[in-house]
């Protein structure tokens, strides 16, 4: 995967194991019922930029210039490639060299258009975000309206696109992510896109990275097998999903979350109605 213009982000995707179902909590919002209704009707979900999250330390480029001569040699030459095309070897070598000689990089505005390019290049991705647990009581409380809403169970192929072949697990340290933009841009640009706070580990979060950017993506019809109902959610909107999933050739599973009696947390039954 890779994104073109002043930088450039790829991603091999390795060997990993994933779970083998993954969860998308949702907010049964009247604004969004439409798009809502997609998700069962047409196999359709929405992958938001990273501009859109909200935590406003996620997928936030902090930069490191901690690099040598060679190393800005190898990024300027890569740079010029780009944005000019018709120059040869030497016309690049005797650019870089004059703006290594004169000082370019210790400039101050340099570097922050630098870290621009890159937090540009991130925010123009698509990102799709699923948790491995589905009876998080704080993530219903987050992101499923106070238990009023659903989360739906996906079964995770890695052949499929884009369950699958652009997912990624996130990493919980506890200090911020820095990236060189110099050295090792690969790497240290995937830090910024799959780390987040160790606030945030219950989540057990995995991502979908998608460089046609933000969007609707229509996922194989099969890959959705169940949803579940938050505690709270009112009988006409669980009836309202049954609705919009009765013509599905796939079949859903529909769940119930339910309040444990002795302990603060989710059982999760068969639904009834």
């Amino acid at each position: 995967m890779a994104i073109k213009g002043d930088q450039e982000i790829s991603f091999k995707v390795e060997e990993r194991l994933t779970p083998e179902f993954l969860y998308k909590y949702c907010k049964l919002d009247p604004k969004n019922k439409k798009n809502l209704q997609r998700i069962f009707t047409h196999s359709e979900v929405y992958f938001p930029s990273p501009q859109q999250f909200n935590d406003p330390f996620d997928c936030r480029a902090q930069a490191s210039f901690d690099a040598t001569d060679d190393d800005w040699e190898d990024y300027l030459n890569g740079m010029l490639k780009d944005r000019r095309p018709e120059w040869d070897y030497d016309e690049r070598q005797a650019f870089v060299s004059q703006l290594i000689r004169g000082g370019w990089r210790e400039d101050p505005g340099t570097k922050q258009k630098i870290v621009n390019d890159v937090q540009d290049a991130v925010n123009k991705l698509g990102v799709f975000c699923l948790s491995e647990v589905r009876d998080n009581i704080l993530m219903w409380s987050h992101y499923a309206d106070g238990h009023r809403g659903f989360c739906l169970q996906f079964h995770i192929k890695p052949a499929f696109y884009p369950f699958g072949e652009l997912l990624f697990k996130v990493e919980y340290p506890s200090l911020y992510p820095q990236i060189n933009i110099v050295r090792n841009r690969e790497d240290q640009t995937r830090k910024v896109l799959l780390t987040k706070s160790y606030f945030w580990k219950y989540e057990k979060e995995w991502r979908i990275i998608d460089d046609k950017g933000p969007g609707t993506r229509v996922f194989p019809a099969e890959m959705l097998t169940g949803v579940l109902f938050g505690c709270e959610m009112p009988h006409e909107d669980r009836q309202l999903i049954r609705e919009w999933a009765k013509g599905r050739k796939v079949p859903l599973k529909f769940y119930q979350t339910t309040k444990k009696e002795k302990e603060f947390g989710l059982e999760i039954i068969k639904a009834i109605g």
